[in-house]
C-alpha cells in the first residue's frame, strides 16, 4: 500500500483532471477537497471517487466550470441550479452565498438541485465554522442513487441521507457532526472491496434480504442494500433519513428518492446561522470551552483513554497525515494511474510517494 505526500498526491489528482478538461483552478479545488477528505480519515470521500468523477465527464453527467444560478430567491433563501457542475464547485458557490445571506438576515438556507456529487458534508460545514457561523448541510442522491432499505423492509428506497453540522469552539478545531443516515456510506463498502476485506456484519444485506459481509452481494446484480443506522433503533435512522430526503430534495427542486431518479448528484440543503445574531460571540466561544471541558471531564469507561469531541479524530489524523503522508491502497492507487493514463497524463513514475 503506497504511502503518498500530501501535496504530491495533490498535483497528481489535479494533473488528471487538468487532462480530463477541467481548468487549473477548478482541478485544485476537486483534488484538495478528496485529498481533504483522505486526510480526515474519509477515505471513502478521498481520491478514490477520482475514477468516479472522470467517467461522469466524460459521459456528459457532470460538466466543468460551471456556476449556480438562482431560480427563487427570499432575502434568508435561495433556490439555486447546479447546472450539473461538479458538486465541490458548486456545493461552495451554494454555502458562500448561504453565508452571504445568513450576514444580512441572521439565518439563511440554501436549496441546490442539478449538482454532481459534492464529496464529504464535513468540508462545507467546517468552511462556515471558519467563519464564526453554525454551518448545516444535508443531501440526498437527488431521487436516485437507491442504496439504504426503510426500516420494515428489504428493497433499496433511499440514498444514505448524509448529514453534517458544524460548530466553531473558539478552540484549535470546530465540533464536526457528518454521518449518514444509513449504517455507512455506500463509498466505505468500495473501499473495503477494493482492499479485497469483508464488510463488517450489519453493514448489508443482499438482494434477499439476508444479512452479509460480502461486497460483491451487496453490488450484485442484483443489488443488496446498506441498513438504516440504529441497530436495534434502526427505526430512528430511517426516521432522520425521511427528514434529510424531504429538506433536501421535496423543498428544493431534486426531488425525493423514487424510482427514475437522477443517480449520480445530489440535492442539498445548506444552512447558515451567524451566532453573533444570537449570541456575543465571545460568550459563545466561552460556553463551547466550558462544555467541551465538562464533557471530557467524565470518568472513562473501559477501554478508553480520552474522550473526544465530534471531529476531534478527523482534526488529529489531519495533522498527522499531513506530516507522514496519505495511505492509499494499491487497487485505487492502480485506477488513478490508469485513468491518468487515459486522460495523457502519466502517474506511475515521478516520485509521488513520502519519505521513509
Amino acid at each position: 500500500m503506497p504511502v503518498l505526500d500530501v501535496e504530491r498526491l495533490e498535483d497528481a489528482c489535479t494533473q488528471v483532471f487538468e487532462g480530463a478538461g477541467l481548468g487549473a483552478e477548478e482541478a485544485r479545488q476537486i483534488a484538495h477537497s478528496l485529498v481533504l477528505s483522505n486526510l480526515m480519515g474519509h477515505d471513502s470521500h478521498g481520491v478514490i471517487r477520482l475514477v468516479q468523477y472522470v467517467q461522469a465527464l466524460e459521459e456528459g453527467r457532470v460538466h466543468a466550470g460551471q456556476e449556480i444560478a438562482v431560480v427563487r430567491e427570499a432575502d434568508a433563501s435561495a433556490v439555486v441550479d447546479g447546472g450539473w457542475g461538479f458538486g465541490q464547485t458548486v456545493c461552495h458557490q451554494a454555502m458562500a452565498l448561504a453565508m452571504e445571506k445568513a450576514k444580512q438576515r441572521s439565518v439563511a438556507v440554501v436549496e441546490l438541485f442539478n449538482s454532481g456529487h459534492i464529496g464529504r458534508l464535513g468540508e462545507y460545514v467546517e468552511v462556515a465554522a471558519e467563519a464564526e457561523m453554525i454551518g448545516i448541510v444535508m443531501c440526498n442522491n437527488h431521487g436516485g442513487g437507491l442504496l439504504q432499505h426503510p426500516f420494515g423492509g428489504i428493497d433499496a428506497r433511499m440514498s444514505p441521507n448524509p448529514i453534517a453540522v458544524g460548530i466553531p469552539t473558539g478552540g484549535d478545531f470546530p465540533i464536526v457532526v457528518d454521518l449518514t443516515t444509513s449504517v455507512v456510506a455506500e463509498g466505505k463498502i468500495r473501499v473495503k472491496r477494493n482492499l479485497g476485506e469483508s464488510l463488517p456484519e450489519g453493514w448489508v444485506i443482499d438482494a434477499e434480504g439476508d444479512s452479509t459481509t460480502d461486497p460483491a452481494k451487496f453490488y450484485g446484480p442484483p443489488r443488496g442494500a446498506i441498513l438504516p443506522f440504529g441497530g436495534i433503533s434502526a427505526h430512528k435512522g430511517y426516521a432522520l433519513s425521511v427528514v434529510v430526503d424531504v429538506l433536501s430534495g421535496a423543498l428544493g427542486g431534486g426531488g425525493c428518492s423514487r424510482e427514475g431518479g437522477l443517480s449520480g448528484g445530489n440535492g442539498v440543503f445548506i444552512m447558515a446561522l451567524d451566532i453573533g445574531a444570537f449570541v456575543g460571540r465571545d460568550q459563545f466561544s466561552d460556553e463551547m470551552q466550558s462544555f467541551v471541558q465538562f464533557l471530557k471531564s467524565s470518568r472513562l469507561a473501559p477501554g478508553f483513554d480520552e474522550i473526544l469531541m465530534p471531529g476531534e479524530m478527523e482534526a488529529r489524523m489531519r495533522r498527522e497525515k499531513e506530516a507522514h503522508g496519505v495511505d492509499i491502497d494499491d487497487e485505487t492507487w492502480r485506477q488513478i494511474c490508469e485513468t491518468g493514463q487515459a486522460v495523457g497524463i502519466t502517474l506511475a513514475q515521478g516520485g509521488w510517494f513520502a519519505e521513509g
